[in-house]
């Protein structure tokens, strides 16, 4: 019994008496200095990744400034971004919305709010206004405004607005 207790405070001890733990360099975003990082090197984002390093939906999310973005030559950028061989580059200063500001609907949409009054509201006029989707363009089914519990007239249009049949207008219930 003494004999396998032992053996087993040495095989407990064996790590702390084999020697020192060799040095290594510290991994990226690590703190080499008690949580302290030196004045030379500024302090690293542990939860965002820097420009040119590989990202994708299941990684870190890149720092500020920065998209995850497949590569330029990628004939499937969706799956590229799925499998993490995106790589973060520095945000084009475009926005996404300046495209949805000049797609055709959303320029209608535009200029019948901004030439709409109050009264027009008020009055016994039907209204038309278009059915934009997020990219700006126009859904399948337009109709005119309701009255009441009547139903406008609908019809089915292509994403820039014109008419894909004239006799397919019906009230309401209309599938494109």
């Amino acid at each position: 019994m003494h004999l396998y207790l032992t053996i087993l405070v040495l095989l407990l001890l064996q790590p702390a008496l084999s020697g020192p733990v060799p040095l290594t360099t510290p991994s990226r975003g690590s703190l080499a200095s008690k949580g302290q990082p030196s004045p030379s090197q500024p302090p690293v984002d542990l939860n965002a990744l820097a420009v040119g390093e590989p990202c994708g939906v299941y990684t870190l999310g890149c720092a500020h400034g920065l998209r995850c973005a497949p590569p330029e030559d990628e004939p499937k950028p969706l799956r590229a971004l799925l499998e993490g061989r995106g790589i973060c580059t520095i945000s084009s200063s475009a926005s996404p919305t300046d495209e949805v500001q000049t797609a055709p609907c959303r320029k209608l949409l535009t200029t019948l709010i901004k030439g709409l009054n109050a009264h027009l509201f008020k009055s016994d006029h039907d209204i038309y206004m278009p059915n934009c989707d997020k990219r700006g363009f126009f859904r399948k089914k337009q109709c005119w405004s309701s009255r009441g519990k009547q139903r406008g007239n609908c019809w089915c249009v292509d994403e820039n607005g014109l008419p894909v049949s004239s006799k397919n207008k019906r009230r309401g219930g209309l599938s494109c």
